[in-house]
């Protein structure tokens, strides 16, 4: 490992094995000594005994189980537990909404060898090329809300409206208002209703 790389640890939050073997995988090839920890969810690695080693942690929010996202939630309390880490939310979550406090993002859908490119720089630069919210995002994005991200999960999950009003704590009016502001977006968009079937299966 030479002077610029300076990640020794990084957890994967994910439940798919294969993006999971590919991260570690590419993790390895950079250094044997890079130590990657896996896990299936945010408490999972906030309840980690040595969480404070991690430098890096690659995220896919849409992973949790939950019909709720709130990804700048997750990373406020990831960054509460453990000082001084890196978040890289590495998703097509992108695609529809804004993670400001993000340090990076990438598209899930990068190529291969892009990702391995990308993962080597996250790795091993000194912070002069990587600033704030560097990202590899393939399309522009919907700009939806958490909530109006939930409420899609929601229906593809076959909830119906008052079920989703129950998820999300609110009214049927408000449903109905992140409902209709939702689709005035997405006809906006050529394959939205195709690519919101991302949203469950990532």
């Amino acid at each position: 490992m030479n002077n610029k790389e300076y990640v020794r640890s990084i957890a994967i939050i994910d439940t798919c094995n294969f993006t999971k073997i590919a991260i570690e995988s590419f993790c390895q090839q950079i250094s044997k000594n890079i130590l990657v920890l896996r896990f299936n969810s945010v408490q999972d690695l906030i309840q980690y005994p040595q969480r404070s080693q991690i430098d890096l942690v690659f995220y896919d929010t849409l992973t949790t189980s939950s019909v709720i996202i709130d990804p700048e939630l997750d990373i406020k309390k990831i960054r509460e537990s453990i000082n001084g880490v890196k978040i890289c939310i590495f998703s097509i979550l992108h695609q529809f909404m804004s993670i400001k406090s993000a340090d990076y993002e990438i598209d899930k859908r990068l190529s291969l060898e892009d990702f391995n490119f990308f993962t080597r720089v996250l790795c091993q630069d000194d912070g002069e090329r990587c600033k704030r919210n560097y990202s590899v995002v393939f399309y522009d994005r919907i700009n939806l809300s958490k909530e109006q991200v939930s409420l899609l999960r929601g229906y593809l999950l076959n909830l119906n409206t008052k079920n989703i009003a129950d998820i999300l704590q609110c009214n049927l009016r408000k449903v109905y208002f992140y409902r209709e502001g939702t689709l005035r977006k997405g006809k906006l968009r050529e394959n939205f209703y195709k690519d919101i079937g991302r949203l469950i299966n990532p």
